[in-house]
């Protein structure tokens, strides 16, 4: 049976009866709200486990193109969220692929913050293939518009395992450069040296899924000067998910990070934070007094059941698709009137 989101209140507080005041902090119910400017391509991967691709209730993304007013549509969401502390989450499908769209998304931010808005990070979430054909196109865009850190998805120290789980498409004939290890590590010494970058694992049985495996993981990400690591397990669902390949895959290859919490050497890993969201669990730990790695995980029913609770008044999440749906879901359930 699959430990949920209560398992890991339950696992937390166990924890920090053993640890001082202060290391918990609870997000459940703040009012930050996390605000997503979707952005839709064709992504120059097809992961395995791309949460994306799941289809609930016979809904999933699909989006022919941007609106014509997609700019003044995100002008008047932001508009309407003035007076709301924002979390600006790039993501979607591969942001390094649409730098237009990345610049007008930015553009309006930066405009939102000028007139006063409070936005209390900007964080992009990426695959890199995007910086190892457009370097200096993307960090145009990118430099001095406040971007908190790039979160880079490598999801095997193998560039071959890697692949494997990734699936790198073509591009001009050829493989996706990012796919090797030496451009990897090339483009995150040039963008690290300008905007921090953290690495992202998704642990899984094809991957990384050990304490063992994570040591090593680690160990690579120093080699490329990275300081701060993620481990994130495999999305949590329920029934509502349709049966297909890639609910399969999650299934069969679901690596609980409970399991692997309660392996790690106390020498190696202190724990420093533990923070409660609404849906995640996230537990920070200093690797060797040096590296920062948190484990997470998210209980995507907790998160549906969440949504469907909360009014206009009190959203923690927003995601603004390029044809201008405005939605608190993923599968673009429930879309809201304001544009």
């Amino acid at each position: 049976m699959n430990k949920n989101y209560h398992d890991y209140e339950v696992y937390a507080r166990q924890l920090l009866a053993s640890l001082p005041d202060g290391v918990m902090e609870n997000r459940s119910d703040s009012d930050l709200l996390s605000f997503t400017p979707y952005i839709y391509n064709a992504c120059s991967a097809n992961c395995r486990f791309c949460s994306e691709k799941l289809v609930r209730s016979g809904n999933f993304v699909h989006i022919c193109g941007v609106c014509a007013d997609y700019a003044e549509r995100l002008e008047r969401i932001l508009n309407r969220l003035f007076e709301t502390p924002l979390f600006i989450s790039l993501s979607g499908k591969e942001t390094s692929e649409s730098p237009d769209l990345l610049r007008c998304i930015l553009d309006a931010v930066a405009n939102y913050e000028q007139k006063g808005g409070h936005i209390v990070g900007k964080v992009m979430y990426s695959n890199m293939s995007g910086f190892a054909k457009n370097m200096e196109g993307l960090l145009d865009i990118l430099r001095d518009r406040g971007i908190t850190r790039i979160e880079c998805s490598r999801h095997h120290y193998n560039e071959d395992i890697n692949q494997d789980i990734v699936r790198f498409k073509t591009c001009c004939g050829l493989l996706e450069p990012i796919k090797y290890n030496a451009v990897l590590k090339a483009v995150i010494a040039h963008v690290n040296s300008e905007i921090p970058v953290r690495l992202v694992c998704v642990l899984q049985n094809k991957g990384i899924h050990t304490v063992d495996e994570i040591s090593h993981y680690i160990e690579f990400a120093q080699r490329m000067g990275i300081k701060d690591i993620v481990f994130r397990e495999l999305a949590m669902f329920g029934d509502s998910v349709d049966r297909g390949e890639t609910q399969k895959y999650i299934d069969d290859n679901r690596v609980e990070v409970m399991s692997l919490l309660e392996q790690l050497p106390a020498d190696r890993y202190a724990l420093t934070h533990i923070t409660k969201g609404y849906y995640y669990f996230s537990f920070s730990y200093m690797f060797d007094h040096e590296i920062s790695v948190a484990f997470e995980m998210s209980d995507y029913e907790k998160m549906i059941e969440h949504h469907s609770k909360a009014s206009h008044e009190k959203l923690s999440k927003l995601i603004y698709y390029p044809n201008g749906m405005l939605c608190k879901d993923w599968n673009m359930m429930e879309p809201l009137d304001w544009v």
